[in-house]
C-alpha cells in the first residue's frame, strides 16, 4: 500500500501507475470535511467524480479516517464521536479497500505525532 501525503487527485493520481494500491488521501480530506466539519455530502459526490478523472482503480485505494502519520479525527473534531462513527461505517463501506487504525475503536484522540501514537492497553 503506497502512501502520497496530498490531498489533490490529480498529484496522487499518477501514483497509481507505478504502485497499484495506494492510500487514499484526498478521500482522507472529504471524510474529514463531510464527518467532521459537517460539510455537505456532495463532497463526497464530488471527491469521486475528480477521482474517476485521475486515478485507474478508485476500487484499490484504501479509505481511512486515521492514521499514524495524522492527529486523529476526534483530536482534530473536538471529540465528535457521532462524526467519527459515520466516518468509520462510511470508510467500511464505500468503495475501495477499508483501513482502521488501530485504536479509533477505542475513541482515542491523540494529537500530531507521536501522541497519535497511544499504547493500545
Amino acid at each position: 500500500m503506497g502512501e502520497c501525503f496530498n490531498g489533490d487527485p490529480a498529484y496522487v493520481g499518477p501514483y497509481q501507475g507505478s504502485l497499484t494500491a495506494l492510500f487514499n488521501y484526498p478521500m482522507y480530506y472529504t471524510i474529514a470535511d463531510v464527518f467532521g466539519a459537517h460539510k455537505s455530502m456532495y463532497g463526497i459526490r464530488n471527491r469521486y467524480n475528480a477521482e474517476g478523472q485521475h486515478f485507474s482503480d478508485i476500487d484499490a485505494l484504501g479509505v481511512f479516517v486515521d492514521n499514524h502519520d495524522n492527529a486523529r479525527f476526534l483530536n482534530r473534531y473536538s471529540n465528535n464521536t457521532t462524526g467519527l462513527r459515520q466516518a468509520e461505517i462510511f470508510a467500511l463501506t464505500s468503495r475501495g479497500i477499508p483501513f482502521t487504525y488501530y485504536g479509533t475503536e477505542q475513541y482515542y484522540a491523540g494529537g500530531n505525532d507521536p501522541k497519535n501514537r497511544e499504547s493500545l492497553w
